[in-house]
């Protein structure tokens, strides 16, 4: 639907999703999810998702136009998803977008465990102070951490067989 390649690799309870612009992909109006338009440069982390079993109960706590609520599927996984209608996430990508996997069974139940965890998600923002306000409402997850940057980044630290990984 929005003209990318994506793969997902688990990290226990949750998933690391690669994506790309699919150059095959047929041309559409709308821009590409997590800006994906613009991108430009080496592979990194550029934003990330948020998972809820309420995406409109937590909408009146994070921002005033998130968007649209698109009702998406591949396969068998059904799910409800933000997207915003620029492509981009509030604060410059550092807010999440939402998603509800609703009565689908989380994507990692059936994914390959190779014994690699996310250990910590650090979100350097400008916008830390909201952020960090933003996400004490809607997350309880002692895994992320926000810091103040003049400029957006993002840090996974990833625990593997072989020791950690940090992922940028």
């Amino acid at each position: 639907m929005f003209g990318t390649h994506n793969r997902l690799f688990r990290l226990s309870d949750v998933y690391l999703e690669l994506i790309s612009k699919n150059p095959r992909a047929k041309s559409f109006q709308q821009p590409r999810w997590f800006d994906l338009d613009n991108f430009s440069g080496k592979p990194r982390i550029i934003t990330w998702v948020a998972n809820t079993d309420d995406i409109l109960a937590l909408l009146p706590n994070i921002w005033d136009n998130p968007g649209e609520i698109k009702k998406l599927s591949r396969d068998e996984l059904r799910w409800d998803f933000t997207v915003p209608n620029k492509g981009k996430m509030p604060m410059d990508g550092a807010a999440p977008a939402l998603i509800n996997w609703g009565s689908t069974q989380h994507p990692t139940l059936s994914m390959d465990d190779h014994s690699c965890r996310l250990e910590r998600f650090v979100i350097n923002t400008p916008f830390a102070g909201d952020l960090a306000h933003i996400l004490k409402k809607i997350l309880s997850d002692h895994r992320i951490e926000v810091n103040f940057s003049q400029l957006l980044s993002f840090e996974a630290y990833i625990s593997t067989p072989k020791g950690i990984v940090v992922l940028e």
